[in-house]
């Protein structure tokens, strides 16, 4: 979310199934899943080549903001919650989204839908599990 190239999994020595001897990759399968997930999620809903990190446009010091300024935001709340997206000087009217990373499938709508600039304007709550992690899509 803040303009990285990939991702590397370490997954430690002293555990069983280490990374010097790991041949057993079930133990993971959770976190291949919500990895598959987070790749589906930026192949279908974001233009990520054209989009930068935006941490600065949202309230929240703790959440991660990519945006392409004026289209679309994506931004990740890892202890769940709200924040304040500031869409500056836009006079335009987005769509609210909430994309659940622990389990994927589609869109979900939360406590408000539709956000009118300019200015910063609050994102609502999830749809469920409001203290979870979620993903917002502004678009």
């Amino acid at each position: 979310m803040a303009g990285g190239a990939g991702v590397e999994w370490y997954f430690g020595y002293k555990y069983s199934h280490n990374d010097l001897n790991a041949e057993d990759w079930r133990p993971r399968d959770k976190m291949w899943d919500q990895t598959r997930y987070a790749l589906e999620f930026f192949q279908h809903h974001l233009p990520f080549t054209q989009m930068t990190h935006g941490d600065d446009l949202t309230s929240t010091p703790d959440d991660y903001c990519f945006a392409k300024p004026g289209e679309v935001y994506a931004i990740y709340l890892p202890k769940g919650g709200s924040t304040e997206l500031n869409l500056e000087r836009q006079v335009k009217t987005y769509k609210v989204s909430w994309f659940n990373p622990r389990v994927g499938g589609e869109l979900q709508n939360g406590s408000v839908i539709y956000l009118k600039g300019p200015g910063r304007v609050s994102i609502g709550k999830p749809p469920s599990d409001p203290g979870r992690d979620w993903v917002v899509l502004v678009k």
